[in-house]
């Protein structure tokens, strides 16, 4: 049955491309989606990069495509269901090593396969599937390295950190939180002092290395942070937009700044308001905010149902993961039109932690 949703959820995808491909545009699949089709075109020309940019790999890596193919908006968005069907497999691999039932995960598969926004933006030219499926790569290869201690995980980890980095500035942050949390999770599972020492010092040499990292790829934050943060929310509420639920910012303090992070975390995850709808599409994403709200809540109880038992670990770094993508996208979106993009990106997250140990979960895996 779980087979059959994702192959249902696949079939989708490909009906979505076929239309975007040949009597398009679909939805969003007339902005950044065709900016990114368009560079992948010119690339395609002689291969020569002019100068490197995160985020614009993508269009990098199709233009390869293109070169050797036809440069076809079809073939760019067919390749995107093929990207969201291998994060698909996955999020199973994830869940089978978790107390979630079969039950649950077609359940979990469910909402994975067929949510509206995810149909829509998985299957044209854009980043997100390809982000779906690094970051559940690299939340496998945790559970792994943590479950299996598992030596070839950590190059799996690896390889999915760096997949998420380059596709986006904001997925180096949380590509340092989950090498960060490899290690804690291993120092902990091995119990051993000299692993908490070592763990020290790789907690602040990848600190370290991440702050520069992104200071040199993505925005320099030499007058730090919340300037940085002030910053591009100015230039992001200077374009005007019919989705933007933030006309102004003004931040004085840390005070101010705590108030902001936490108003436009929870405007990122349930903008629009009912009050705010004006159009059937607003109907959609009321939707899916409600789904959320209620997943969320599950993975709320999960939490509350493992906390003092020896499960806690894992389930722990599943809900940090989920509530840390989203802080970090929350705080550079202003219109929840770029808002149901980024959902997409912690999607897989979201599915487990909403059905992992739950009372009607029967089974028990980890060690």
């Amino acid at each position: 049955m779980i087979n059959a949703v994702i192959f249902f959820g696949l079939l989708l995808r490909i009906m979505v491309a076929i239309w975007n491909g040949f009597y398009g545009p679909s939805f969003q699949a007339d902005g950044d989606a065709l900016n990114f089709h368009n560079a992948a075109i010119e690339y395609a020309q002689n291969l020569t990069m002019q100068d490197f940019k995160i985020g614009w790999i993508y269009s990098n890596f199709l233009g390869i495509l293109y070169h050797f193919t036809i440069e076809s908006l079809f073939l760019g968005s067919l390749l995107s269901c093929f990207s969201w069907l291998a994060s698909a497999y996955v999020l199973i691999a994830i869940m089978n090593l978790l107390p979630i039932s079969k039950k649950d995960q077609f359940k979990a598969m469910l909402i994975y396969s067929l949510l509206p926004s995810s149909l829509a933006i998985s299957s044209i030219t854009l980043r997100e599937s390809y982000q779906l499926f690094f970051i559940n790569l690299a939340i496998y290869a945790v559970l792994k390295i943590y479950f299996n201690k598992s030596t070839c995980a950590w190059f799996i980890l690896l390889f999915g950190i760096i997949g998420m980095g380059v596709l986006h500035y904001a997925l180096i942050v949380f590509g340092v939180f989950i090498m960060l949390s490899a290690l804690i999770m291993s120092a902990i599972r091995n119990n051993k002092f000299f692993s908490l020492v070592l763990l020290g010092i790789f907690l602040v040499i990848i600190t370290i290395f991440g702050v520069q990292l992104f200071s040199s790829v993505a925005y320099a934050i030499d007058d730090g942070w919340i300037d940085a943060i002030i910053k591009y929310q100015k230039s992001l509420i200077s374009i005007d937009a019919r989705a933007n639920y933030r006309n102004g910012i003004e931040i004085f303090g840390i005070f101010d700044f705590l108030s902001f992070t936490f108003k436009a975390f929870l405007q990122y995850l349930f903008e629009p308001m009912p009050w705010s709808i004006s159009s059937y599409l607003d109907l959609v994403i009321l939707f899916e905010n409600t789904l959320r709200l209620w997943l969320i809540w599950r993975m709320c109880v999960s939490l509350v149902n493992v906390v003092s038992s020896k499960n806690r670990v894992p389930i722990l770094f599943i809900f940090a993961s989920y509530f840390f993508i989203e802080l970090i996208w929350s705080i550079g979106v202003t219109n929840w039109g770029t808002a149901i993009r980024h959902h997409i990106t912690a999607l897989g997250v979201l599915v487990i932690g909403a059905f992992i140990c739950h009372k009607n979960s029967k089974v028990s895996y980890l060690a």
